[in-house]
C-alpha cells in the first residue's frame, strides 16, 4: 500500500505490535456474517382475542431469506422482510387460523408460495431455486458429517439458508416438535471453509437474547447432547439444556441455467480513503451503487466501531446511502479507512462510490472525496457448455486516485481494488476496464490479475499476482470514460477438471 508521506510515524514496541495484530485478526477474521445487520422478523405479542400461540417461525425464516435475496417492498433490509412476512400472515389467515400465525408449516413451502404469488412483483430476480437437505418425517437428524461446513459455505456462496430443528427424546419416538431459524454466519472468517466451524450465528423469531443475532456452539457430530438423549449423530446446538438438532436445512439459490440468462455474479469494490483533517472524524458517509438492481449486498469498513451502519436503499434498489457513526472511536488525522462493498448482481459488474466524506464535530467543514466508478466488460463465448473444463473465475484490479495539484508526497488521495466475477460462458482472457471519475483527478498504477477463487477483503489487498501492469501511466478522469483493453489471449487455458483415472477403481455392479 502506498503511504501518505506527510503523516507522522510513532515507534511501537514489538509487544504492542503483536497485541495489535492479534486483536486485528480476531475482530476482522474470526466472525463471518453474510449480511450485517441481517433481517430478523420477530413474532411479536399475540392478538389479545386469539389463543396465546404463535407457530409462524417458518414464515419468519422464509421472509428473512427472501429479503436477503432482494425481494420485498421497503427501504431497508428489515423493512422488506417484515413486508413479506405480512404477505404470508395474510395468506395463512382464515377461520381456523384467525391470526395467521397459529398453524405451523414448512419454510420451503412458504418460500415457494411467495415466489409464485402476486406479491412477487420482481419475477426476473434469479433467486428462485428452493432446496431441502435432510429430513422432515421421521425427524431424524440431518446425516451430513460436514453439514456445519456446508451451511457456512452456502452462505459464502451467496445462498440463503434456513434451519429446521427438533428436540431429542428419551423414548422410542424420533424427535419432538420443530422450529425454524435463519442462518447468517459463524466464527470462522470469510474464506471458504475447509472444516466444520464450531459455532453458528443466526436470527430467531422467538428470541432476541443479546441482540438480533444469536450464536450457538455445535456439539461433537458423533457425541451430541452430552448427558442427555440423542437421536444419533447430527448437528446439535446448545440452544437449550436439551440440545436440539438440525433435521434439515433450506437453501434459496439463484438459477444457473444458461438458457434463461439468469446467472448472477458477485462484484466487490474496496475504496481506501485518507483522513487528512487534523481533527478526528466522528462519522463516515458514502453512497455506493451500480447500474442494475442489486440482489444482495454487504458493506463494511475496516475501522473498529461498535456501531452498525445506517443503510437506506434507493427505490429501485440500485444505490445504497450508508452512514457510519464513529463517535465511539473517532478516526485521527493521517489514518486510512477502507470501505468494502459486495454486491450480488444479475450478470453485471460495476460499482460507483460518490458523496464520500468524513464528518467532524460541529463547525468543521467536511470535504468530499473524489467519486469513482469502474465497470468491467467481458466477452461472451458461444456454446461455452460444450468446451471441456470450461469454468469461470475472478478478475482482480487495483489503481490509485491522484490529485496532481497537491504536493508530491500527498497526491495519492485514495486507493482502490475490485473483484469482477465472470461466468463460465464468458471469456477468461478478454476484458475491457472502464473508469470514470472527477475532472482534475487521475488514475494511475493500474494493475489487473486473475484468480479462480473468490478473495475476502484482506486477501484482496494482499493480492500480487498481476498479469497486466500499466506502471506510472496516468489516465485523466472525468465524464469521458477511460477504456483499457485487457488482453490475455493464450495465457489462461482452462485448468484441468476433476479426473480420477488410475486413482479409483471403476465401479462394478454386483
Amino acid at each position: 500500500m502506498m503511504k501518505n508521506k506527510s503523516c507522522m510515524t510513532v515507534k511501537k514496541s514489538p509487544f504492542i505490535l503483536l497485541l495489535a495484530s492479534v486483536l486485528l485478526v480476531c475482530f476482522t477474521s474470526c466472525t463471518y456474517m453474510k449480511m450485517d445487520p441481517p433481517a430478523d422478523v420477530d413474532k411479536g405479542p399475540p392478538v389479545p382475542t386469539a389463543p396465546a400461540i404463535d407457530n409462524s417461525c417458518w414464515m419468519a425464516t422464509a421472509s428473512n431469506m427472501l429479503a436477503g435475496a432482494g425481494y420485498g417492498t421497503g427501504t431497508t433490509l428489515q423493512g422488506r422482510a417484515e413486508d413479506i412476512y405480512g404477505d404470508m400472515v395474510t395468506w395463512q389467515t382464515d377461520v381456523v387460523n384467525p391470526t395467521g400465525k397459529q398453524v405451523g408449516g414448512w419454510t420451503d413451502t412458504a418460500l415457494s408460495w411467495w415466489l409464485s404469488s402476486a406479491n412477487n412483483t420482481w419475477t426476473s430476480n434469479p433467486y428462485t431455486v428452493v432446496t431441502v437437505y435432510g429430513n422432515k418425517t421421521p425427524r431424524y437428524p440431518w446425516a451430513n458429517s460436514n453439514g456445519a461446513r456446508f451451511i457456512g459455505n452456502e452462505l459464502r456462496r451467496c445462498q440463503f439458508v434456513g434451519l429446521s430443528i427438533s428436540w431429542p427424546t428419551a423414548g422410542a419416538s424420533i424427535g419432538e416438535r420443530g422450529h425454524a431459524i435463519t442462518g447468517w454466519g459463524d466464527h470462522s472468517g470469510k474464506s471458504t471453509l475447509t472444516r466444520n466451524p464450531s459455532r453458528v450465528r443466526l436470527t430467531d423469531s422467538d428470541t432476541d437474547t443479546g441482540g438480533d443475532v444469536q450464536s450457538y456452539t455445535y456439539d461433537s457430530y458423533t457425541s451430541p447432547n452430552p448427558g442427555g438423549a440423542n437421536e444419533g449423530n447430527g448437528w446439535y446446538i446448545d440452544y437449550q439444556d436439551n440440545h436440539p438438532y438440525i433435521k434439515h436445512i433450506i437453501t434459496l439459490c439463484p438459477t444457473d441455467d444458461p438458457s434463461d440468462n439468469k446467472l448472477t455474479q458477485k462484484v466487490v469494490g474496496s475504496y481506501k480513503i485518507h483522513q487528512s483533517n487534523k481533527t478526528s472524524a466522528i462519522d463516515l458517509h458514502y453512497k455506493v451503487g451500480t447500474d442494475v438492481t442489486i440482489l444482495s449486498y454487504k458493506t463494511t469498513i475496516d475501522w473498529s466501531t461498535e456501531n452498525l451502519p445506517s443503510i437506506t436503499e434507493e427505490d429501485p434498489r440500485r444505490e445504497l446511502e450508508v452512514d457510519w457513526d464513529l463517535s465511539d472511536k473517532p478516526v485521527p488525522f493521517c489514518n486510512w479507512v477502507t470501505i468494502t462493498t459486495e454486491f450480488i448482481l444479475p450478470t453485471w459488474n460495476a460499482i460507483e462510490y460518490r458523496d464520500v466524506k468524513f464528518t467532524y464535530p460541529k463547525g468543521i467543514e467536511s470535504k468530499f472525496l473524489p467519486p469513482i466508478k469502474w465497470e468491467m466488460k467481458t466477452a461472451r463465448i458461444d456454446r461455452a457448455e460444450t468446451i471441456r473444463d470450461v469454468t469461470g473465475g475472478y478478475v482482480i484490479g487495483s489503481y490509485n486516485i491522484v490529485d496532481p495539484q497537491l504536493p508530491a508526497e500527498q497526491r495519492v488521495v485514495a486507493e482502490y481494488r475490485f473483484i469482477h466475477q465472470y461466468s463460465f460462458n464468458q471469456s477468461p482472457e478478454m476484458h475491457e476496464l472502464v473508469l470514470t471519475g472527477t475532472r482534475g483527478y487521475v488514475a494511475t498504477d493500474i494493475r489487473v490479475g486473475h484468480t479462480y477463487g473468490f478473495l475476502d477483503a484482506n486477501e484482496l489487498w494482499r493480492f500480487k499476482d498481476w498479469m497486466t501492469e500499466l506502471g506510472g501511466r496516468e489516465y485523466p478522469l472525468g465524464d469521458r470514460p477511460v477504456e483499457i483493453l485487457v488482453n490475455w489471449e493464450g495465457r489462461l487455458p482452462y485448468p484441468e477438471g476433476e479426473d480420477v483415472t488410475g486413482k479409483i477403481e471403476p465401479f462394478r455392479r454386483k
